[in-house]
């Protein structure tokens, strides 16, 4: 599939700089199966054991930290204390920056967190395509994904089922909705209520539009929903993303239509007459640029991922985030586990793995004063609204009160009729794609 990357008409002398943390393209690849592991038994054989303390005695106590005696078959042995080393690679941002030593002070002093960071979902998948220097020659126990990145991930055979991850305590906190969003078929990626767990969410947000007050036309009206994107006044004055996905999404939602729904029609069709006037309004087709356009007064408008949006919105009062009324897409960040992770010692994810990630899903770990800004805990969300998440946690405190968009940055967050309206972006169909494609000619 092209991909339309359409420079601004007049090239900008603006120097603000503005990072960009995600990016909603979508990878074409081939399947590599996965096989599921098989269920544990609550005791372990005697054989498995001796085997196990076999195994170890000839390497591992040459890296032990403490040694004690204890009785085992009737006589006393040596036994090993080890350090628990957890290589936790994140997406710069998604966690506190006091993440490390707050996890550290619920351990003991024998898990040893190691958190590095990597600037975007891409450059983490690149990563998982290719581990390199970055990961080292020990493969990292868990890695940030995006949910869109899942079943390509999946695919390639680059990430795992998560150990034991139905009897963990994140699992049972986290509700329905998300457990079928990172449930998948081990071979093609996609959702399967009887797959795997291939990830553990443990923030969301949403794609949202942005605009400036002071650049939008004379008697243009503040955009609050998809259709209002396709006003003729806007054309060549709205940025977006190098995601084509985004544009087939915002004419479907225009449409009043499921970003998910599984025939688009033809290239005659409503949906893609829609297709081709965003795409003719797009003045920056670009992950970077588009940001840039707006803080610099480029583009009068954007669409883009959340966490994008407000990036931009926090420097400028000009600047005001809206979340479409009604629904949007949503995304979600996850913990997933690198095939890599099998040349660690143990052959798999440190032990340590289930705690990192109850410690993220915990609820003391909640904080929705900031709203959207620094994305929600997917304890919050049950596929319905925000509003049940309080019922759950009466304890978590509620973000400043407001009632429009422009207090958004504050922390107010929509009704929950907008978020019962949103979904999440599924992979396209087979046919979707083909007739995406066909539009995209045209």
């Amino acid at each position: 599939m092209s991909r339309v990357v359409q420079p601004a008409t007049q090239p900008s002398t603006c120097t603000h700089r503005v990072p960009s943390e995600r990016i909603k393209s979508r990878c074409g690849v081939r399947t590599r199966a996965n096989s599921r592991p098989e269920d544990e038994t609550a005791s372990t054989s005697r054989r498995q054991i001796i085997n196990s303390f076999a195994s170890l005695s000839l390497v591992i106590p040459l890296e032990a930290t403490a040694t004690t005696k204890i009785e085992y078959d009737r006589r006393l042995v040596d036994a090993y204390a080890f350090d628990v080393p957890l290589k936790v690679r994140a997406l710069r941002g998604s966690t506190a920056q006091n993440a490390s030593r707050e996890f550290a002070q619920t351990q003991t002093r024998r898990v040893k967190l190691e958190l590095s960071t990597t600037p975007s979902i891409a450059r983490s998948y690149e990563e998982l395509l290719r581990p390199g220097k970055r990961i080292g020659k020990k493969g990292i126990d868990c890695a940030t994904l995006g949910d869109e990145w899942l079943r390509p991930a999946i695919e390639r055979g680059l990430i795992l089922p998560i150990p034991n991850a139905e009897r963990s305590a994140w699992w049972n906190a986290i509700p329905p909705v998300w457990r079928q969003l990172v449930r998948r078929d081990p071979r093609s990626g996609l959702l399967s209520s009887s797959g795997d767990i291939f990830g553990a969410p443990y923030r969301f947000g949403c794609v949202t539009i942005a605009y400036r007050k002071d650049k939008l036309p004379k008697g243009v009206k503040p955009p609050t929903d998809w259709s209002d994107l396709f006003d003729p006044r806007l054309q060549g004055m709205i940025g977006m993303p190098n995601a084509p996905r985004l544009v087939l999404s915002a004419a479907l939602k225009a449409e009043g239509m499921s970003v998910n729904v599984g025939d688009v029609g033809g290239v005659d069709g409503r949906v893609s007459a829609r297709v081709r006037q965003l795409r003719e309004s797009v003045k920056v087709f670009d992950d970077l640029q588009y940001l840039q356009a707006l803080a610099c007064g480029d583009c009068a408008v954007v669409v883009g991922p959340s966490e994008d949006v407000f990036s931009v919105a926090r420097r400028s009062t000009l600047i005001v985030p809206v979340v479409p009324r009604s629904g949007t897409t949503l995304w979600s960040d996850c913990w997933v586990v690198p095939t890599t992770s099998v040349t660690n010692v143990g052959g798999g994810p440190s032990p340590a793995l289930e705690q990192w990630i109850n410690y993220t899903l915990s609820p003391a770990r909640v904080n929705m004063r900031v709203g959207l800004k620094g994305g929600i805990s997917p304890l919050m969300f049950d596929g319905r609204g925000i509003e049940s998440g309080y019922a759950r946690y009466p304890n978590v405190a509620r973000p400043v009160l407001g009632t429009s968009d422009e207090d958004m940055l504050k922390g107010w967050i929509p009704d929950d009729s907008v978020w019962a309206a949103s979904e999440f972006q599924l992979p396209l169909t087979d046919r979707v794609r083909a007739q995406y494609v066909a539009m995209s000619r045209r």
